[in-house]
């Protein structure tokens, strides 16, 4: 597992091969900001709210429970293995393996970079013209502690709350929000 002070692109890395090669949540739960684990758990709790092991529970207090790092609460291995199954069902074969990272990571506000990920056949080609290549965009935000994921789709983070609010994240191209563009 990689270590939170290595860079972003390591981070990213390591958090796609605990989570969609080794199904293992407590192990990315470690690069996961701490904000982004308390929206995935405040989305499930909303999404099963009508389970009664979850519904029978304060939400804010489940919700906290499960985000810790690392979660001992007794609805942590059914939480995990939802969240993980649907990654699998969205993301279909997105590895390591078969995908890398294209390209520099892109800076796009002060402290949060995103890190592309693209199918490791179409790296040299991705400029061809066709169809345009899928990618998995991944945001990560630099703390005292070293590099967490933050977001999952690097177009936006989340404010935990219920329901949880996105923060948009300027677009590649766009200026960052601190008012210069990105290099």
């Amino acid at each position: 597992m990689q270590s939170m002070s290595d860079g972003p692109d390591a981070v990213a890395r390591a958090w796609v091969e605990a989570t969609m090669e080794s199904a293992d949540l407590r192990r990315a739960w470690e690069i996961t900001d701490p904000d982004l684990r308390l929206v995935l758990c405040q989305h499930w709790i909303m999404s099963n709210h009508e389970h009664p092991e979850v519904g029978g529970e304060d939400p804010d207090a489940l919700a906290d429970a499960l985000a810790a790092s690392p979660s001992h609460h007794r609805l942590w291995d059914r939480f995990s293995s939802q969240r993980l199954r649907r990654w699998r069902q969205h993301w279909g074969n997105f590895s390591t393996k078969t995908w890398g990272i294209h390209g520099e990571r892109q800076e796009v506000a002060p402290g949060i970079e995103v890190v592309t990920f693209m199918e490791k056949h179409r790296l040299l080609d991705w400029a061809k013209p066709g169809s345009p290549p899928v990618t998995r965009r991944f945001a990560l935000r630099s703390t005292a502690d070293g590099w967490l994921v933050a977001g999952l789709d690097g177009s936006a983070l989340f404010r935990p709350g219920w329901p949880p609010v996105p923060i948009p994240l300027p677009a590649p191209g766009e200026p960052r929000r601190d008012g210069r563009h990105r290099s």
